[in-house]
């Protein structure tokens, strides 16, 4: 096991029993009008599941606006933690219809797929994700059976800086020599 398989394995250890995670995705090209927005969802009918998630205010698509994901089965897998892995996810996403047609418009149409992926919490979807991992470039699309399986390539993933920036204008103590 990882030391990021740990930490994750420990988060969901210590998570409250009461607490459900959603876990979204979303995927772009040029030629889409909109882009496809997933979450994991076991489908239970032929019509899709319906959620309202609010997206971050730094956003790349509908920054701070609540906006319609679609529920389907399809599982993330992180990166591993190693100094040779390039920080690539893999996203298996189970073929569905109203996703079939995404995939169709960006294998007859050139240009780079992009995806983000996001966690909410159950019942505070309407304050914006947990967790954000963006700019995500979508590459080697494949056929697996009955789904879509992708590697989505980050760049330096494990480097990612996570709270603020202290400048030292804005925190002047901080080089004060005190």
């Amino acid at each position: 096991m990882t030391p990021l398989d740990e930490a994750i394995a420990e988060a969901y250890a210590s998570a409250p029993d009461t607490e459900i995670i959603y876990d979204a995705v979303e995927i772009n090209h040029p030629v889409f009008t909109q882009p496809f927005r997933g979450v994991n969802w076991p489908v239970t009918g032929p019509d899709l599941e319906r959620f309202m998630f609010r997206h971050e205010p730094e956003a790349l698509l509908d920054p701070g606006q609540l906006v319609e994901y679609v529920g389907l089965p399809f599982q993330v897998i992180p990166p591993e933690s190693s100094t040779n892995n390039p920080g690539t996810f893999q996203i298996k996403v189970a073929l569905h219809a109203d996703f079939d047609k995404y995939l169709e418009q960006a294998a007859t149409n050139p240009g780079i797929i992009k995806a983000t992926f996001r966690q909410y919490i159950k019942g505070r979807e309407s304050e914006g994700p947990a967790v954000v991992w963006d700019d995500m470039t979508i590459t080697s699309p494949r056929r697996e059976g009955g789904s879509i399986t992708a590697d989505a390539a980050v760049l330096a993933w494990a480097f990612r800086l996570y709270g603020i920036i202290a400048f030292p204008s804005d925190y002047p103590a901080l080089v004060a020599g005190r």
